[in-house]
This record gives structure tokens, sequence and C-alpha cells, in this order.
């Protein structure tokens, strides 16, 4: 059955009358309010009016979120969000999920915020303005995020302690980090794998971080354009990469990091078996952030700090630091062995 909230009626209303398998429909207008929604197999969707705009949801500086779902096979659409002070739609514990066709603009910590969440679809979706990360997956599975556009975030894109995430078609700019894909301690799963990241245009990713003290956002160096941060089996290829002004692509480990306690660390800390090759470098590494100069190495197109196993760079064409990487033609154990000498080497520099 298909529910068209009513003149003068709110969300809510209409979503409490719902049941499994109905469409909540929306039509143009400005909703101050923030909508639950705990049942499965829902659709909520925005009407837009003749002009093509989306209804609003508006927290007006006091809410926290727009929308929660908690429900499964959940999709959500054609909305506009702004103004949270949390997040812009959380969805928590979610078996099947879909956001596509959302602008969201200052809505606090996360515009799209899928987490412990299985088989998630994020596109067409537009975040600004955000402290954390404009679009986030934490501790999912299956997840796909494509055709989007961040920018004005600390994080662009953000996959935390994930498994099987795919990352394309998408404008990352203007982010303190463009594209983030990392495996944090202290959480309930302990895997950040198997992450596809290609086709995107991650440039200009150079804004001063504004993470609120405290957050691991904060963390993040200014002018990254993809960070890969201690996980594991990535790909990274054919993005195009340019105008970050610490580097375009920077592979590193926790302990690199020094802003974890190694006796909290209770996860694989090392970067293994990622693959960066045949990417677009343009202007990259021109004025790297203060973390990057304390550590004391060079700016390049690509950073790695030289740890993890089996980690290789097919970039014919890119600066790196260290100037020899190991490449994907390499034998297993030159690249196994090249990468322990190279983690004791530079464990002395830094």
């Amino acid at each position: 059955m298909t529910i068209v909230v009513q003149e003068g009626e709110s969300v809510q209303t209409a979503v409490d009358r719902a049941r499994p398998d109905d469409i909540i429909e929306i039509p143009y207008a400005i909703y101050n309010e923030r909508v639950v929604i705990d049942i499965s197999d829902i659709t909520l969707r925005g009407i837009p009016n003749d002009a093509g705009a989306w209804p609003i949801f508006d927290g007006e500086g006091v809410l926290s979120e727009g929308v929660i779902a908690s429900g499964n096979n959940f999709t959500i659409g054609n909305l506009h969000f702004r103004n949270y002070t949390d997040n812009g739609v959380l969805v928590e514990g979610v078996t099947g999920v879909r956001f596509h066709d959302i602008f969201a603009e200052n809505v606090g910590t996360y515009g799209i915020y899928p987490v412990r969440s299985t088989n998630v679809l994020i596109e067409r979706v537009e975040v600004t303005g955000v402290d954390d990360a404009g679009i986030y997956a934490g501790q999912s599975e299956n997840v796909i995020v494509r055709d989007s556009v961040v920018y004005g975030n600390v994080l662009g894109i953000e996959l935390e302690n994930t498994l099987g995430g795919e990352i394309y078609n998408n404008h990352v700019y203007n982010n303190t980090v463009g594209i983030f894909v990392v495996l944090l301690p202290q959480l309930t799963s302990k895997v950040s794998a198997n992450t596809l990241i290609y086709d995107n245009i991650t440039e200009d990713n150079n804004l001063e971080n504004f993470a609120p003290p405290g957050a691991i956002a904060g963390i993040a160096p200014s002018g990254v354009g993809i960070l890969l941060l201690a996980t594991d089996n990535a790909e990274v290829y054919n993005n195009t990469i340019r105008d970050n002004k610490s580097t375009g692509v920077a592979v590193f480990s926790l302990t690199s990091t020094g802003a974890f306690d190694i006796n909290e660390i209770d996860v694989g800390p090392l970067p293994e078996n990622n693959w960066v090759h045949d990417n677009i470098y343009e202007n990259n590494g021109f004025d790297a952030d203060p973390f990057i100069k304390d550590l004391g190495i060079p700016t390049a197109d690509i950073l790695w700090d030289g740890t993890g196993m089996d980690n290789r760079f097919n970039e014919e064409n890119a600066s790196s630091f260290p100037p020899l990487v190991p490449g994907d033609g390499w034998p297993s154990f030159a690249r196994r062995g090249y990468g322990n000498i190279l983690d004791f080497l530079i464990s002395q520099l830094l």
C-alpha cells in the first residue's frame, strides 16, 4: 500500500500507520522532525515540487537525526536533510538498505550512516558540511557507494571495519581526506578487507580538519586523496587523483599514526595485500600537512610507511616514498623481504 503524508500531517504519523511492504510518499514541504522507523520492508520517498526540489527535513540545529531506521529491506530517497546535530540518516543493524537521491548538508557527524548492516547500496547522494564523514559505513558487510558527490567534509567517503566494499564513480573534493578505508581498534568488528576503489575523481582534498576535539576523524591529515589505514586486500585503480597537497594515496599502519595506545590495539594494525595500480596522478604532494612533515618523509603521489605484507604499487608515472616500491610483478618472497627491511628502516627514521 502507498501512504501519502497529508498536508499538516507529520511524517512520523504516516510512518506509524505503515505496515511491511508499504511505501510512504512525502510531498514537498519543510518538515521539522526526527522520524523513527522500526519495521521492515518500508520505502520512504519524497515527491518533488514542480521545480524538481525534494522535500526538506530541517532539524533547525536542535534535532539529532533526520531519519533513524532499524528494519530490514529499507529504501529511502528523493529527500533533502539539513541542520541536524548528529546525522542525516542513520540505519543500524539492517540487512538490505538502499539510500538514493539524497542531499544532506550541515547534519552533524555523518550525512549517510549505515552501521552494523549488510547489503548496503548508497547511490546518487550529495553530502557537504559534516565534521566527520559525508558518506560512512561502519562494521558492515557488502557495501556499495557509487555515483555520489561529497565535498566540504572532514572525510568524504569512509568505510570503517567493513568487509566487502565497492566505491566507484564518485566525485570527492574539498574534504580533508577524500576516501578513507580504515580498521580501528576497540570495535565489535575486527576486520577491514576486500574493498575496491575505482573510477573515482578525488581532487583538491585540502580542507583544514575541523573534527571536534577527541574525535577519531581528527587524526586525518589534510590533503590526502585516498587513505588506506590498516586495511587489507584493497584494490585502488582507474581513479583520477589530483591537487591533493599532502599525497594522492597513502597506505599506513595504525602504529604509524601515533594516535593509538599500543596496548589497546586489538586488531591487526598493519595494511596487507593492498594493490594500487593504473591511476592518474596530477599535482599531489605540493604542501604537506604538518603530520606528514613531522614524519620527516618527502611528499609524493604515493606514500607508504613500509609496513605490512604484500602491498603492491604499479604506477609507472607516479612519484612515491619510498622511491622504490614493490609491484605486482615482484616475486612474493621479494615483496615480503623488502617490506620487512623498509619497515625496519622507516621505523628508525620515524
